[in-house]
């Protein structure tokens, strides 16, 4: 088990390669928080305003839209330690705004969480840093784009196999019920497609 300031240490060493300066490295250090969190654990809430970054180093969070009619949930995002570390509420996150989504753990994990503010004050201070930080956010909201392009135009099977492929960790470390719960499907159908695709 890693202390919190060897969790910090690992963030900050992949931030190293960016040739950041020494003292905006001492900056994030002193305003990056680490937590250890739960199964289920609700990090971010509908009807929230979506304030902090998250950067998850162990485990693994789905973003749930909630409908506000009716209060069902469709997982819409996943966010691995190797899939997607970086990870917001982004109907929020951006224009400040209440979420109409959730960030909720699907197994024991830790993540690192800085606030909005801070982060803002960073890039305004750091040209590589925030040329890191676009190019981490452009290629979220791509991958995200092609994910939603793909749920609408693919069957169930190809879907499936399309995940299988090329997100596996998906398959091996979400729980059933969030991924057939993405794929707009229900458990029983996703265990068949399970099978079928041994």
């Amino acid at each position: 088990m890693y202390s919190n300031n060897e969790h910090i240490d690992t963030f900050l060493n992949q931030l190293s390669s960016l040739q950041i300066d020494t003292t905006l490295l001492t900056t994030i250090r002193e305003n990056v928080k680490v937590l250890k969190l739960k199964p289920n654990t609700v990090l971010v809430s509908a009807g929230e305003v979506c304030q902090n970054t998250y950067y998850v180093l162990e485990g693994g969070f789905v973003c749930r839209y909630i409908d506000e009619e009716s209060g069902n949930a469709k997982t819409i995002n996943f966010y691995l330690n190797d899939l997607h570390p970086f990870m917001a509420c982004v109907d929020s996150y951006f224009n400040q705004t209440p979420t109409q989504c959730e960030l909720r753990a699907v197994s024991h994990s830790v993540v690192l969480s800085m606030p909005k503010k801070q982060i803002d004050a960073l890039l305004a201070e750091s040209a590589a840093l925030k040329q890191f930080y676009d190019l981490v956010v452009i290629t979220a909201l791509v991958e995200e784009n092609d994910l939603k392009l793909k749920i609408i135009s693919y069957s169930s099977e190809k879907l499936y196999d399309y995940l299988l492929h090329h997100f596996s960790s998906v398959i091996q470390n979400v729980p059933s019920k969030y991924i057939a719960e993405f794929m707009g499907i229900t458990a029983e159908w996703l265990s068949k497609l399970k099978k079928i695709r041994k």
